[in-house]
């Protein structure tokens, strides 16, 4: 009888075994069927022209030997907060008469989830320049609620600056969009001498509610990184740094002992910060001889090298390098150098040519990691892809490859997702998983667009993330003139995405 009870348990138990063996399987397939429908496309949720028209560079303005040079759209760029969405963009150049013909700096915003946007024109400034490189950037300082926007540089002798009266994004139904929204303030208002050459500014959130904008003071091959802050306390930039330097030797390779003593800095998406307050900075250096590699580009870039890294705890006033060690501290007159102990973490040589455009960086919401892309060949012989960099907590590093190519890429993650959205002249967006350590890359295709054309490409495509941990998302896109005449306007358009869970 005994036996007879151990036997029909045995079976009960073996029955339970699959049945819950079944059940997991079921569960599993359910949950990759859900993946697959919440990720096989990025749902169209809005689309919306924000202007007819807008100025395109015909490059004449760095014109070599009599060929433009940096010719194309310019582009806009976007925030969202408190319910609303702002983007700083580039009239046509039809403003003015006489001959004399002038684009304006426009700032349009509108509500969330809304296709009515309303406009506002910096009052006083011109925009007159034809270089593609001019991009205009705004944020907002969460301490004040006040937005701040900056445009129209490229090695410019100021920073061509304005913003709004503080809580004009916290209290957005109570604002008159008009053109008295916006006041230009040169230089921040530090005075003339407060900045050297000005070329990409972009602003940067702090945990605090303060902004940090980040610049190049100088050329591409003898520039410095460069640091300002803004006190949402008092509402006041209270300091321009540069944290590092141009000068300092740099030996190509053991076997070629090509040398330089002049660079400037391509930094890998600007600062990043953590949950803590730290602040992450990645960066490579272009050095200053012109085609480094006999039959390579010519153009410079293949005189860029290295990924260099180097983190802040006070706000960018001194610096660490990876491994814990204090290396400078700006209030002394010191800056991180290509001299610097243990601030190259990975050595990326010249004939492996770092792109100076395709690199970002980011920060993983849910580990606080920090990860760096960059663009290079994974040999001389070899086409360029997307690398993945990532340093541990220890302060040690480790790359895998993206196993594509981008032309720019910005990265955030949601949860256990990380994702990768292409902009400049194509607009892709790709999917990882934390369980694979980012290392298989999907794509979501875009779903259709209701209007023609109904693919995003050429021109200058940005996004808008400001949205993504709830999964929403905005591309902006300025499309290439008509016959690729550049110097004509063409429209800028704004798609708003679902993806995620």
């Amino acid at each position: 009888m005994g036996e007879f009870v151990r036997s029909i348990n045995a079976i009960f138990g073996y029955i339970v075994q699959v049945s819950l063996l079944l059940s997991l399987s079921m569960y599993h397939s359910i949950s990759a069927a859900d993946e697959l429908t919440l990720f096989s496309r990025a749902e169209l949720s809005q689309q919306s022209m924000l202007t007819a028209a807008s100025h395109t560079s015909d490059g004449s303005d760095r014109a070599r030997n009599g060929k433009p040079m940096f010719q194309g759209p310019l582009g806009a760029s976007a925030i969202s907060y408190n319910g609303y969405q702002y983007v700083i963009y580039y009239s046509a150049r039809d403003r003015g008469g006489f001959g004399d013909f002038f684009a304006e700096v426009i700032i349009a915003r509108r509500k969330e989830g809304s296709d009515k946007w309303q406009h506002s024109t910096l009052p006083v400034y011109r925009v007159t320049s034809h270089d593609a490189h001019n991009r205009a950037s705004i944020a907002i300082s969460r301490g004040d609620g006040a937005i701040h926007i900056s445009f129209d540089h490229h090695n410019t002798d100021r920073v061509n600056y304005a913003r709004t009266i503080k809580g004009v994004a916290d209290n957005p139904e109570a604002v008159v969009w008009d053109d008295k929204v916006f006041a230009f303030e040169r230089n921040m208002g530090l005075g003339k001498d407060a900045v050297g050459r000005v070329t990409y500014p972009t602003f940067h959130d702090l945990p605090t509610g303060n902004l940090l904008m980040y610049f190049r003071s100088g050329g591409s091959t003898r520039g410095e990184m460069t640091l300002a802050r803004y006190d949402a306390n008092r509402s006041e930039w209270d300091f321009v740094r540069k944290i590092s330097s141009r000068d300092g030797r740099f030996v190509k390779t053991v076997t070629d002992n090509t040398e330089s003593t002049s660079r400037g800095p391509y930094i890998l998406g600007g600062p990043k910060v953590d949950a803590n307050g730290r602040m992450h900075i990645s960066w490579l250096f272009r050095e200053r001889p012109v085609n480094c590699n006999p039959g390579g580009s010519n153009d410079g870039r293949d005189c860029n090298q290295g990924l260099y890294y180097a983190y802040s705890d006070d706000e960018g006033i001194t610096w660490h390098r990876s491994s814990g060690e204090l290396v400078v501290d700006t209030s002394k007159g010191e800056k991180l150098s290509v001299e610097t102990q243990g601030l190259q973490v990975i050595d990326i040589p010249t004939p492996l040519m770092p792109s100076n455009v395709s690199l970002n960086s980011v920060i993983d919401a849910k580990t606080g990691i920090y990860h760096a892309f960059i663009e290079h060949k994974p040999s001389p012989s070899e086409n360029s892809i997307l690398h993945r960099y990532q340093r541990e907590k220890d302060g040690s590093w480790h790359t895998q490859d993206f196993g594509f190519s981008a032309s720019n890429v910005s990265v955030r993650t949601i949860g256990d997702r990380m994702f990768a959205m292409t902009g400049r002249q194509q607009a892709k967006i790709y999917y990882s998983r934390r369980e694979n350590d980012f290392t298989d890359w999907q794509e979501i295709p875009l779903s259709k667009l209701a209007t023609e054309p109904h693919t995003i490409e050429s021109g200058y495509i940005t996004w808008d993330l400001s949205l993504i941990a709830s999964g929403k998302l905005s591309l902006i896109w300025h499309r290439q003139p008509e016959n690729d005449e550049y110097g004509q306007s063409s429209p800028i358009y704004v798609y708003d995405f679902k993806i995620g869970e």
